[in-house]
C-alpha cells in the first residue's frame, strides 16, 4: 500500500514537468497538488499547533473583541444583528448555543468602559488585537514570510478590521437573511422559475458569504501579495468545508451525550472550544490551499528551502542574483517575486530564503511598493564574486561561538586558507555584474 501511494505521490509531481500542460488539465492537477500539500501541513504539528494557539488566543480576546464591535455596531445601530449573527456562528453547537451566545452578550454587557479607566481600555485594545496579530502571525507561517508588517501598518490595519469587519460582516448576514425574504417576493411581483431561482440564491447566500470574506482575509492578512485566483480558490475550499465541518460536528454534538453526562454544565465549554479549533484549522488549511496554489511549483521538498544542499542553494543564489544583475543592466527596475520565481521554476518562499542573507548584508533590496520588487541595493560591477560565496558560506553561521570554543588544528586552518586562495584565483576579477552575462564561460568557449 505504502509503494503504490510512494508512486502515485512520484507521478503527481512528475506530471506536466516536461511539457506544458493547457489551462484546463494543468489547473486541476495543481489544486489536486495544493490540496495534497496542504493536507500534509494540517497532518503535521505545524498547522495544528497554530490553530490550538488561535483557539487560546480566541478565548481571551473574544469577549474585549465583541465589546469593541458591539461599541461599533452601536454607533452604526446595527447592533441587534450581532446575536443573530454569533447564533449562525455557532449553529453546529445545536441548542446549547443560544447558553453559550448568552453567556458571551452578558460578559460583554458587563463591561462599563467608564469603570475601566484609561488603562482598563487600553487592555481592552491591546487584547482585541492581540487576536489580529496572532492571525497575521499564523498567515505569514503559512506563507513562508520572514519580514513582519511596521508598527504604524499593523497599527492601522489592526484597527481598520476592528472597526469595520464586524459592521460589513453582520450588514452581510442582515441583509442575506432578508433580501429573499417572500415579502420582497411578493412586492417585487417575482414569481415561478425567477422565484426559484432567487430562493436557490438564497440557500447558497451563506456559502457565497463566506467565500466573500475568506477570500478578502486571504488576500489581505499575508505581509506578501496574494493574487485573486489563489485566494478565491483557498476560499472556496474553507467555504466547502465549513459547511460539511458544521454539519457533521452539530451531529457529532446531538450524540454526545456521554460528555454532557461527564462534564456535566462545562460540556458546552469544551464542545465550543472544540469548534473553534474545528473553525482555524479550517482557516489555516484554506490559506495553506491558496499558497500552494500561488506556489505551483512547491513539492514536498521544497521546504523554504531547508531541504537544499549547500551546492544547490550556492547555485539558485547565483542564478537568482544574475537575473537580478541583468534587470539591473538593461534598465529594469527590478524583479517581482512572482518574475523572479518563474524564470528559475522555484517557488517565491524558496527564493525569499536563499536571498535572505544578500537582504541582511544590503546586497539587495525588496521594496515595499504593493507590488514588491527585488532590486540590487548596489552596483553589480562594485561587488566581487567571491564576496557573494563568502556570504552564502557565512549564512546561519553562529556568530557567539568564538574561535577557541573550536579544537584548534592548524592543518585545517591550512587547508582552508588553500581552499579560499583557490576560488579567489579561480574567480580573478569577476564580479556580480559577470554572472549577467557570458562571462561565466571558459575562454575557450566564448566566441
Amino acid at each position: 500500500m505504502k509503494t503504490r501511494l510512494g508512486l502515485l505521490n512520484t507521478r503527481l509531481w512528475r506530471a506536466g514537468r516536461d511539457t506544458t500542460l493547457p489551462a484546463w488539465q494543468a489547473l486541476p492537477l495543481v489544486l489536486l497538488r495544493a490540496l495534497v500539500l496542504a493536507t500534509r501541513d494540517v497532518a503535521g504539528e505545524r498547522l495544528n499547533l497554530r490553530a490550538m494557539s488561535l483557539v487560546y488566543t480566541t478565548l481571551l480576546s473574544l469577549v474585549p473583541l465583541l465589546a469593541v464591535s458591539f461599541s461599533v455596531l452601536k454607533a452604526f445601530g446595527v447592533h441587534n444583528a450581532a446575536r443573530p449573527a454569533l447564533l449562525a456562528l455557532l449553529a453546529p453547537l445545536g441548542d446549547e448555543r443560544v447558553q453559550m451566545v448568552d453567556q458571551i452578550t452578558g460578559f460583554v454587557d458587563n463591561i462599563k468602559v467608564g469603570v475601566l479607566g484609561v488603562v482598563g481600555v487600553a487592555m481592552l485594545f491591546y487584547t482585541a488585537v492581540s487576536l489580529v496579530q496572532k492571525v497575521e502571525q499564523g498567515f505569514n507561517e503559512v506563507w513562508h514570510v520572514r519580514r513582519e508588517r511596521t508598527f504604524a501598518q499593523r497599527f492601522s490595519n489592526y484597527l481598520s478590521v476592528i472597526f469595520t469587519a464586524p459592521v460589513l460582516l453582520f450588514a452581510i448576514v442582515s441583509i442575506g437573511a432578508s433580501v429573499f425574504d417572500d415579502v420582497i417576493f411578493s412586492w417585487l411581483g417575482v414569481r415561478g422559475v425567477l422565484a426559484d431561482a432567487l430562493r436557490l440564491l438564497q440557500r447558497m447566500l451563506p456559502l457565497l458569504i463566506l467565500v466573500a470574506v475568506f477570500s478578502f482575509i486571504y488576500s489581505l492578512v499575508p505581509n506578501t501579495r496574494v493574487r485573486n485566483v489563489p485566494a478565491i480558490t483557498g476560499a472556496i475550499v474553507a467555504a466547502l468545508l465549513w459547511q460539511m465541518s458544521g454539519m457533521l460536528f452539530a451531529q457529532f454534538v446531538a450524540g454526545a451525550s456521554n460528555y454532557v453526562a461527564v462534564y456535566s454544565g462545562f460540556a458546552i465549554v469544551i464542545v465550543f472550544m472544540l469548534w473553534i479549533y474545528v473553525i482555524w484549522l479550517i482557516v489555516l488549511f484554506g490559506a495553506s490551499v491558496a499558497f500552494y496554489m500561488q506556489n505551483p511549483g512547491y513539492s514536498p521538498g521544497h521546504d523554504a528551502g531547508a531541504a537544499f544542499s549547500p551546492r544547490q542553494r550556492e547555485r539558485i543564489a547565483l542564478a537568482a542574483l544574475g537575473r537580478l544583475a541583468h534587470a539591473h543592466a538593461a534598465g529594469v527596475p527590478g524583479l517581482t517575486p512572482h518574475e523572479l520565481a518563474l524564470a528559475l521554476r522555484l517557488p517565491e518562499p524558496v527564493l525569499e530564503d536563499v536571498l535572505a542573507p544578500f537582504l541582511d548584508q544590503h546586497l539587495v533590496a525588496r521594496t515595499d511598493d504593493p507590488l514588491p520588487r527585488w532590486l540590487p541595493a548596489v552596483e553589480p560591477a562594485s561587488v566581487p564574486l567571491a564576496d557573494l560565496l563568502i556570504v552564502l558560506r557565512l549564512q546561519g553561521e553562529q556568530r557567539q561561538l568564538h574561535a577557541h570554543d573550536l579544537a584548534n588544528d592548524p592543518a585545517l586552518s591550512a587547508l582552508e586558507s588553500r581552499l579560499d586562495e583557490c576560488q579567489q584565483s579561480a574567480l580573478g576579477n569577476m564580479t556580480w555584474q559577470d554572472l549577467a552575462g557570458d562571462q561565466l564561460a571558459p575562454s575557450s568557449e566564448k566566441p
